[in-house]
């Protein structure tokens, strides 16, 4: 196992997660509906506003689109360097294996005892047949 990669993946975990909650809670409790009161004082009215619905929208569409955003990575893989490739061929994931991949995101916890016990490997990348790498560094040669 590549514990440098692992560690890559797991900043770049950490940066999405924290896009994705963040995001999420501003519309939450700042958003259409919402009163930042409920931060401290939740109750039944907070679930049914339009910016808590928004909120739950923002994480769904987050966790399922994210690897593809910035050239078919996630904000956080492209601040780490990292890309997503077909395992079987080398190249760069398509747009429904990046869905495919993502869809068992939800349930985070297991993903993440799956990635220790299976060589740095997700379930979704098992399921979708893809794998994170390091990108390669394109150098420009200068005349």
């Amino acid at each position: 196992m590549d514990f440098k990669l692992l560690i890559r993946r797991f900043l770049a975990f950490v940066i999405d997660w924290n896009i994705m909650f963040g995001v999420a809670m501003a519309f939450m409790f700042y958003g259409p509906g919402s009163d930042p009161e409920y931060l401290l004082y939740p109750s039944i009215k907070m679930f049914t506003s339009a910016g808590f619905l928004l909120g739950l929208s923002w994480l769904s569409l987050y966790c399922l689109f994210k690897d593809c955003l910035f050239g078919r990575r996630s904000l956080g893989k492209l601040i780490c360097g990292l890309s997503i490739q077909n395992s079987e061929t080398g190249e760069t994931a398509s747009f429904g294996k990046l869905i495919l991949r993502n869809i068992t995101f939800v349930i985070v916890q297991i993903e993440g005892i799956v990635v220790l016990v299976n060589n740095g490997k997700r379930l979704g990348d098992s399921i979708a047949k893809t794998q994170v790498v390091r990108r390669k560094r394109i150098h420009k040669i200068r005349l």
